[in-house]
């Protein structure tokens, strides 16, 4: 084992200046390359940025626009690459947050107010259905009556205009 060392260390110690330049060569080489992914994805990063502000309706360059300060004077803003860009996207992304939120709340009141509709509707068949069977059985009851004496008065006129769903007469 010591006589490799030695091999090894016999050709490396006259050879330095060669070696640490081999070294400097592999590391600027790795660095160029990771340079260009880098730079790459730069370039794509740009592109994509440069398409979603066109598609949201926004310069991505550099400009300077006119607002309004704090105590109401006009003042002239110098915007970076892309600032105005970000803050209109910022401004979509919020519109479209509080239409969702507003959409949600529209539709649970909607469906609170349907069924709240379908309980009175239920309740209210309900009751006209107890109204129906009632006014059935008093038809029956008065129907019977008359056909016993042969001859119909108010109770039995009173009996179909509940049948019918119709106040009794007076």
């Amino acid at each position: 084992m010591k006589s490799f060392a030695r091999k090894v260390w016999g050709f490396i110690a006259p050879n330095t200046e060669w070696l640490v330049l081999l070294a400097v060569a592999i590391v600027a080489a790795w660095f160029y390359a990771d340079g260009r992914a880098v730079r790459a994805d730069r370039a794509e990063i740009l592109q994509a940025s440069q398409l979603i502000c066109a598609g949201a309706g926004a310069d991505f360059a550099a400009s300077t626009t006119i607002e309004t300060d704090i105590r109401g004077r006009k003042v002239t803003v110098d915007h970076a690459r892309g600032a105005v860009c970000r803050r209109h996207v910022a401004n979509l992304a919020s519109f479209k947050a509080d239409t969702v939120q507003a959409t949600a709340d529209t539709l649970a009141g909607a469906m609170k107010d349907r069924d709240a509709k379908m309980g009175t509707d239920a309740a209210r068949a309900a009751t006209d259905a107890a109204a129906a069977r009632a006014a059935t059985e008093r038809m029956e009851i008065e129907d019977a009556k008359a056909q016993s004496q042969n001859r119909v008065d108010r109770g039995w006129y009173a009996a179909v205009n509940g049948v019918a769903g119709l106040r009794p007469n007076d």
